[in-house]
């Protein structure tokens, strides 16, 4: 009876699965079926270093935006801390093949990575002129290293001044000083001090220039006759007397001050200077409890020499051993057309696309409260170098300020034997 049964059923299976195996495929589609190493999408890994307000733009509205465009490109966002350990990881990581498609960095960045062959070039890729073309020339620029093209520009920034309103009022001034020397006067006049944060070079530097210093030829291929000049010898000393002083912040040396808090909270720091972040996060946070657009005055960085400010940014750079080249630089590309670019702003990041800057000056977004003067202040700021060597350079300076403001080294002595070193890195000694 069991045998019985069992012929039956098998007699029944084997009917319904002849008809299958007597075509040619038991698939109706063969060209449908993903073969080995086929994506049905292309996945895209981005690094980046956005802080919590850009992050969430980014991945929440940016990249849904993206994809709902582009279908079959998936792009992969991994946050990471910008410091200078980031940059070295980064650098082991890409020397060993082991690096996202893309990654956003620091512009200065750019010519380490491609002077070593970890980057790939894009002055190739489809409709590149096009693109470019509609990007701030000197931004583009930063992305030049020998006969190629590394990235492209994705958003620009400087640092502005940020003045404490009340201290304004009381000195019954409608606007803030025009000058550097008129700020001076008055920090020293009526007992203030200016919110310098560091001796480091990207927070010194802007006081430097603003004394009167120098630091290299136009082309940053000398400083000898600049770093070391008679007016930098000036400027230094200028500098050294008002910490002394305390119209530089008194606890420059000690990380004491929290300039953040203390600009609209006291009576003692008449000015800070800053980047938009300060407001960006800020204005987002739920630990401030004031009007920070009523009690803090943002402005151009105050005029005193050459430059105002220093040039900060990122670019977007697509990495040798990027798996999905041709979708990589369709994300890249987007991410610099003028719409993305405007969204972009919404989080306080300045565009590089000339349309998307002119568009959003003019504009009634929210954060044109605080970012108009980031904006008028780029046009007179000074672009570190694009040179292999900038990381090097950037230490020396660093070095000769400790040596000087901590160490108490002669200045001219300083100068002259940073100058001689950093000329040597430059192939110019």
């Amino acid at each position: 009876m069991r045998r019985t049964a069992w012929r039956r059923v098998s007699a029944l299976v084997l009917l319904l699965i002849l008809p299958g195996c007597l075509g040619n495929s038991i698939i109706d589609d063969p060209a449908s079926v993903k073969r080995l190493g086929e994506e049905s999408q292309k996945r895209i890994v981005i690094w980046h270093t956005y802080s919590d307000e850009e992050t969430m733009l980014f991945e929440k509205e940016i990249l849904p935006a993206f994809e709902a465009e582009h279908p079959g490109i998936v792009i992969e966002s991994v946050r990471q801390t910008h410091n200078q350990e980031y940059h070295a990881a980064l650098l082991a990581r890409a020397s060993a093949g082991k690096t996202p498609d893309i990654i956003r960095m620091d512009y200065t960045w750019i010519p380490v990575f491609a002077e070593r062959g970890l980057l790939h070039p894009v002055e190739t890729m489809p409709m590149f002129e096009e693109v470019s073309e509609q990007l701030r020339g000197k931004m583009l620029d930063t992305n030049r290293y020998g006969d190629h093209v590394y990235g492209l520009p994705l958003n620009i920034t400087t640092k502005a001044a940020v003045y404490n309103m009340r201290l304004l009022e009381k000195l019954r001034l409608a606007e803030p000083p025009a000058s550097f020397a008129e700020l001076v006067s008055l920090a020293e006049d009526n007992g203030y001090s200016l919110g310098m944060s560091g001796i480091e070079l990207w927070n010194s530097l802007p006081y430097f220039f603003a004394v009167g210093g120098q630091l290299a030829d136009e082309a940053f291929a000398r400083t000898e006759g600049y770093f070391n000049s008679e007016r930098s010898v000036a400027a230094i000393e200028e500098l050294l007397r008002m910490f002394r002083e305390g119209i530089i912040n008194p606890q420059l040396l000690e990380s004491g001050a929290d300039l953040w808090r203390e600009i609209f909270s006291s009576q003692r720091f008449l000015m800070m200077d800053e980047g938009p972040w300060y407001y960006s996060i800020l204005l987002n946070s739920a630990g401030v409890d004031v009007n920070l657009l009523e009690r803090t005055k943002p402005a151009p960085f105050p005029s005193g020499g050459e430059y105002r400010s220093i040039i900060g940014g990122e670019n977007l750079v697509m990495t040798k051993n990027a798996r999905n080249k041709p979708e990589a630089w369709i994300f890249m590309s987007w991410m610099t057309r003028k719409d993305t670019q405007l969204k972009l702003m919404e989080a306080g990041l300045i565009p590089v696309n000339t349309q998307a800057f002119e568009e959003g000056k003019a504009s009634d977004l929210p954060v044109n409260r605080y970012l108009a003067p980031y904006m008028e202040g780029i046009q007179d700021a000074f672009y570190r170098p694009s040179i292999p060597q900038w990381n090097e350079i950037e230490k020396l300076y660093d070095t000769a300020m400790e040596d000087i403001f901590i160490r108490g080294k002669d200045v001219r002595t300083t100068l002259n034997d940073t100058a001689w070193k950093m000329d040597a890195l430059l192939g110019s000694s």
